[in-house]
């Protein structure tokens, strides 16, 4: 890639990457949280989608693409963080293998998630949370980017497109 590629200008590939790294760590952080505590914190959820969106607006991205990827990437890091936090209280509890606990962990998960949907509302929460952040700093940006490129007054040459022109 060149130091002109529109892909780097915009953000959208370091905020991809940065935005799948902050998934992964929130993910990491809501599961052990989750598996040591043994309490299924909701608001820690939010914490997932907050660090991804606080993660993804690090890079200054101005691509329209990121909020709503920041949004799937915040859903998929608080659903992540749910299971693993759930594997590891099953591997506690059980004494099974983490192989195995996995299996049975995403066997009853969407049973689990139908109990009790609250889980759902959190996750939404983070996606919005994540979302907002982005949508904010991608609409500055591009405001900030707007301005500057359109002519202050005094900074053009003054054309007068009323006086007749002089012809050839």
């Amino acid at each position: 890639m060149t130091d002109n590629d529109p892909h780097l200008a915009n953000g959208l590939l370091p905020g991809i990457f940065t935005g799948l790294g902050a998934t992964l760590v929130g993910a990491a952080a809501y599961g052990a949280l989750i598996g040591f505590s043994g309490y299924e914190i909701g608001f820690a959820a939010i914490g997932v989608g907050l660090l991804v969106g606080l993660a993804m607006m690090a890079v200054r991205p101005t691509s329209p693409v990121l909020p709503p990827l920041a949004a799937l990437f915040s859903l998929i890091g608080a659903a992540l963080g749910q299971v693993a936090g759930y594997v590891i209280v099953w591997v506690r509890a059980s004494g099974d293998d983490y192989g195995s606990a996995l299996t049975q962990v995403l066997n009853t998960f969407p049973e689990d998630l139908r109990r009790d949907p609250k889980s759902l509302l959190f996750w939404a929460i983070a996606a919005y949370a994540g979302f907002g952040f982005v949508s904010r700093r991608v609409k500055a940006a591009r405001e900030a980017h707007a301005a500057s490129s359109v002519p202050q007054p005094g900074e053009a040459d003054h054309v007068d497109y009323f006086a007749p022109r002089k012809q050839p």
